[in-house]
């Protein structure tokens, strides 16, 4: 996957809709919830959106508003410590920004005097308040298990995704309690809980038998990795009496789980709690409890592209357990997770006949061979026939298995001609239409149910990777925005590389863009016609290249760009969503519409108009984006009324040579001009960057 080189461009959009928390987040199949999102400038949302097939849902009408009216004094007193969409990023109760506020002024010495602080916690709870979406969500009864991707949609746009998981098995709500009267469950079961108080605990009293073994498997951060920041989730395991058998904090990350046998018949007592005692609305967890696997891997971890998976989980605690899946595998080739009874898994979906034990002929490649090694020192050999150059890739850790697989491709005189091991991959020419061995085995010829693996035997291509970031891109009628697409070239990737984008709604449409062979980022541009009609769709951004061995295309991953300890993280989301909503309050354009002409010593400066319209007269933040890698633009502010701003396009001090020097055949590297208000970040089309003509005298005076 391509490395997280985040421009500034591609963090996080301000005042866009943010869910933070779902609550509760999962649902068995079969069943009707409802649910609270958690977030920010969620006011007005109409619409949910769902991955997948077998979910859907309804936004309840209402709602609180958000008293905007102390909003400006918020921002001129905290703006300059602290981002301003930081209630966006952040999920607190009315009395945690209350209290906030304050330690700012006690601890920080914030400038802000009794009368000011008065206001901002005002509208800061206002906002907190504000961000409680209710909706009503139903799963089908044929519903496949796994997580799924919720959306809403508001006047403003398309709010970021939160995960939702659908399970097979009884659902409960944890309450705050106290050990006495902790909450009778029969397992199994998933417990749904909240910490919305300081010092909050659940306690879930069951029945235990001699011998079971039982695992209490809590999923939090594995659905939200922003709530590191307020909530470390503690697994304490009680008797009857209160005495601790078992304790967990962390066994995922900051996820804990508990695996336990229970010694005799009685009575035990699960507690929930923070480590710190926080409570935080979007403290959410999801408790999976009874005789259940986990690090579990499906066997075979391969399918045919549209064909049926039957197969059957491994992995820990499956001792005993009726694991058999039958599932349907995507159309996409590729890695991909599959939901199963027991929690989802990773499986890799390839285009070629998978073939899952040795067969008495030889296998015409391509071909996928699938299994897992039982026991230590296990050894699987098949016999391949296929003329031609093919890539021979491997995959173990990357569906979730502890082996690491090995793969010896032996010749017909017995000779090794090519190897791999782990997650990796080798090209290879078989010039003979003789058979040949393949070779499977654990590299420490270690062995057990889940050491599972799959090698894949496939012409050789050209190998692409790609992301698109945000994942969510709201446009209003008549105006564009950028997606920043990355790309990583792999084996045998040549010259340009084109990205488009399909399955756009009707009214929104994008031209295609071309990443030179001397870059790896380019920005695909989406445009709303000026007629265009709401609406809310998800949609593709394909990357597509050529090399000696054909052609590369590959479907960019679409990437959510959050803040964490003000550094920007990137998680992977299954879809890019479109969203057309409201009305444009500006526009802007370049005022000399020719190529930005950059010299290795001095700036350049770039003039941008701004036209308001609709009585739109705030703040409007103007920028460059896709510069060449020796040159810079600091964003500018055109204040109230301002028409005009000029950017200054000037060296940073990396080496100028690379792009003075560049070979003029290459594809013009185009700076696109980005402008924002307070809301959402457009695009307002590109522009070539060249050298000026007495670029190159700079340097010579420099000597």
């Amino acid at each position: 996957m391509a490395g997280l080189q985040l421009m500034a461009s591609s963090l996080a959009w301000a005042q866009a809709p943010r869910i933070n928390a779902f609550f509760p987040m999962g649902a068995r199949a079969g069943t009707t919830v409802e649910v609270e999102m958690r977030g920010a400038n969620l006011e007005g949302a109409d619409v949910l959106l769902a991955t997948g097939s077998g979910v859907t849902g309804v936004v309840e009408p209402g709602g609180a508003k958000v008293d905007e009216r102390y909003k400006p004094l918020w921002q001129q007193k905290c703006g300059s410590c602290h981002e301003l969409r930081s209630p966006a990023n952040r999920s607190m109760t009315a009395a945690q920004w209350a209290a906030t506020v304050q330690r700012m002024i006690r601890q920080n010495n914030a400038p802000i005097s009794p009368e000011d602080a008065d206001k901002i916690i005002q509208y800061l709870q206002s906002a907190a308040r504000a961000g409680k979406v209710v909706a009503k969500i139903t799963v089908a009864p044929d519903a496949p298990p796994g997580i799924y991707e919720l959306r809403t949609a508001t006047p403003r746009g398309v709010s970021t995704a939160a995960l939702f998981e659908v399970s097979q098995l009884p659902e409960v709500v944890g309450v705050n309690g106290k050990l006495a009267s902790a909450q009778r469950i029969t397992l199994p079961c998933v417990a749904n809980g909240c910490f919305t108080a300081n010092g909050e605990r659940h306690y879930y009293r069951f029945t235990g038998h001699a011998g079971e073994r039982l695992v209490f498997n809590l999923k939090a951060f594995r659905f939200n990795e922003t709530g590191q920041m307020f909530f470390n989730p503690v697994l304490r395991l009680l008797d009857a009496d209160g005495n601790e058998l078992a304790e967990n904090h962390g066994y995922y990350e900051l996820d804990p789980l508990i695996d336990w046998q229970c010694p005799k018949d009685g009575e035990y007592i699960l507690e929930v709690s923070d480590l710190l005692g926080r409570g935080n609305p979007a403290s959410v967890y999801r408790l999976d409890m009874g005789r259940l696997p986990y690090d579990t891997v499906l066997v075979p971890p391969a399918a045919r592209t549209g064909a049926r998976v039957a197969g059957y989980v491994e992995g820990k605690n499956t001792v005993g357990l009726r694991t058999a899946v039958d599932v349907r595998a995507p159309n996409d080739a590729g890695l991909t997770q599959l939901g199963t009874p027991f929690g989802t898994t990773q499986v890799y979906v390839s285009p070629y006949p998978v073939v899952t034990r040795p067969l008495p002929k030889a296998v015409q490649l391509p071909a996928v061979f699938a299994g897992h090694f039982a026991a230590a020192g296990e050894v699987s050999a098949y016999t391949v026939i296929g003329p031609g150059r093919y890539d021979i890739e491997a995959f173990s850790g990357r569906i979730g298995s502890p082996a690491v697989v090995r793969a010896i491709l032996l010749g017909p005189d017995g000779n090794r001609i090519a190897a791999v091991e782990g997650d990796a991959r080798a090209s290879v020419e078989l010039a003979s239409s003789r058979p040949y061995t393949l070779r499977l085995e654990e590299a420490s010829k270690r062995g057990g149910p889940e050491f599972a693996y799959c090698v894949e035997i496939r012409p050789a291509r050209p190998v692409l990777e790609c992301v698109a970031r945000p994942d969510a891109i709201t446009l209003r009628p008549g105006l564009s925005a950028a997606v920043e697409v990355v790309v990583t070239r792999r084996e045998g990737v040549r010259g340009d590389i084109e990205v488009s984008a399909e399955g756009l709604p009707a009214g929104v449409s994008s031209a295609k863009t071309v990443i030179p062979p001397d870059q790896n980022v380019g920005w695909l541009i989406l445009t709303a016609g000026p007629d265009a009609a709401p609406v809310v769709q998800p949609f593709r951004i394909v990357a597509r290249a050529r090399g000696q061995a054909g052609e590369a295309s590959v479907r960019a991953v679409p990437q959510e760009v959050y803040r964490l300890n003000n550094e920007p993280r990137a998680v992977n989301r299954s879809q890019c969503v479109v969203a057309v909503r409201g009305r444009a309050d500006f526009t802007a354009e370049l005022a000399e519409h020719a190529p930005i002409l950059v010299k290795p010593r001095s700036a350049t400066p770039v003039r941008v108009l701004i036209h308001r319209m609709n009585g739109f007269n705030g703040n409007v933040v103007v920028r460059l984006l896709g510069l060449p890698s020796a040159w810079v633009a600091n964003e500018e502010v055109a204040g109230p009324g301002v028409q005009e701003v000029t950017l200054q396009v000037r060296p940073n001090g990396a080496d100028p040579m690379p792009f003075l020097k560049r070979d003029a055949a290459l594809s013009p590297i185009m700076a696109i001009l980005e402008a924002n208000s307070d809301d959402f970040r457009f695009a307002f089309g590109g522009v070539p960057v060249q050298k000026a003509p007495n670029a190159e005298d700079e340097l010579k005076e420099d000597r």
